[in-house]
């Protein structure tokens, strides 16, 4: 039982041409809903996030791909949202980063509505994976609070399609966004001895950042440390005043299981500032490592294989939502996928139309496989 390439196109030039930029989700959702009906299902909805599940037994396997994508950004010479068909290319904002993964889980869905599933095989359509998204809103939090299974297999764009490698992702670094706002004391520059100087305690703060002794993990054979960086500051009012007020946002990716940054963070701006500041912590999301010594990652190397497919286990740059299914959901989760991993968030965004059908049957047969 192949997968359908003509339904497999279909689907993801209907997906591409429907814009759902984070926040922005609800018609794709529809979209999805609808076909899933077609096919035969009756698919739940919870604030636009769709799931459903098929099988019966005590073996249970989650499947994840992204509604949402990132904004369009830059010039394109294809219609971003044209899902145009050129030189064995399918090009949009999202061919790979996710509607690549979200039509080959509808394809998936079709194959097993009348194929006996010996466990159960749980589908999730989430949203607010990508920017702007706080963790409680995002789709695969509020799902991970609903919904259990053995394993998680979130699908993203992965692979690198020219040396035929898909890559298993086995943990990500988190995300905290820490706002300081520093209070100082305005004065004429003629007299700064009279005043505060904001900005001038903001460099300390992160001059002090910048020799923390930051947490740390091994992940397999390398370390993983947490990554802090300023990526905005502002501060100062006029060009005669020493400024009464400074804000900094710091970065951090943080390394899994990282529980203190924010609270070194807060010892520096004490140390240097006393009382005069405050912390938010706007935007916050986990990293998570997970073992490799697992039955699913051996299946899905030997599917690989059997299309000669090389693998490559990774720790990921960016975060992603196998994360929130480990920590929030406690379900054990990796992540691979359909679609080349350097096509994430460019311009002239496409999937490969070859690599596409022929990845889509390998989650196919590495799903089969699993509940063989």
């Amino acid at each position: 039982m192949e997968v359908n390439k003509d339904k497999l196109i279909h689907w993801l030039q209907e997906l591409i041409r429907i814009p759902s930029i984070t926040g922005k989700e609800e018609a794709i959702s529809k979209y999805v809903t609808q076909e899933l009906i077609k096919i035969g299902f009756n698919p739940q909805v919870k604030e636009n996030n769709v799931y459903f599940e098929v099988g019966d037994g005590s073996k249970s396997l989650l499947l994840n791909a992204h509604l949402d994508t990132v904004d369009v950004g830059g010039d394109w010479k294809h219609d971003p949202f044209g899902a145009v068909m050129e030189e064995g290319k399918i090009f949009g904002r999202g061919a790979s980063d996710d509607k690549g993964n979200v039509a080959a889980m509808l394809e998936i869905a079709r194959l097993v509505k009348d194929r006996k599933i010996n466990g159960r095989l749980i589908f999730t359509f989430t949203t607010g994976e990508e920017f702007g998204a706080k963790l409680e809103d995002k789709g695969s939090y509020i799902l991970s609070k609903m919904l259990k299974a053995d394993k998680a297999l979130v699908l993203e764009p992965q692979n690198d399609v020219d040396e035929k490698r898909a890559n298993i992702i086995y943990g990500c670094r988190g995300i905290e966004n820490i706002l300081v706002h520093i209070k100082g004391k305005g004065s004429h520059t003629g007299y700064p001895e009279r005043g505060v100087n904001a900005i001038s305690k903001a460099v300390e703060v992160l001059a002090k950042l910048e020799k923390l002794d930051f947490h740390k993990v091994m992940a397999i054979d390398q370390e993983i440390r947490t990554i802090c960086m300023p990526i905005r500051i502002n501060g100062g009012a006029d060009i005669f005043l020493v400024p009464d007020k400074c804000e900094i946002l710091v970065h951090c990716r943080t390394a899994p299981e990282d529980n203190i940054i924010v609270d070194q963070v807060k010892s520096i701006c004490q140390e240097i500032c006393g009382e005069d500041f405050e912390i938010e912590n706007p935007y916050s999301a986990p990293g998570y490592i997970e073992d490799l010594d697992d039955p699913l990652v051996d299946i899905i190397r030997q599917e690989a294989k059997s299309f000669n497919f090389t693998t490559q286990t990774r720790f990921a740059g960016g975060r992603i939502d196998a994360s929130i299914f480990k920590t929030v959901g406690s379900i054990p989760s990796f992540c691979m996928g359909v679609g080349n991993r350097d096509q994430m968030h460019v311009v002239e965004e496409f999937i490969s139309l070859e690599e596409f059908i022929t990845c889509s049957e390998m989650l196919k047969n590495i799903i089969f496989a699993y509940f063989s």
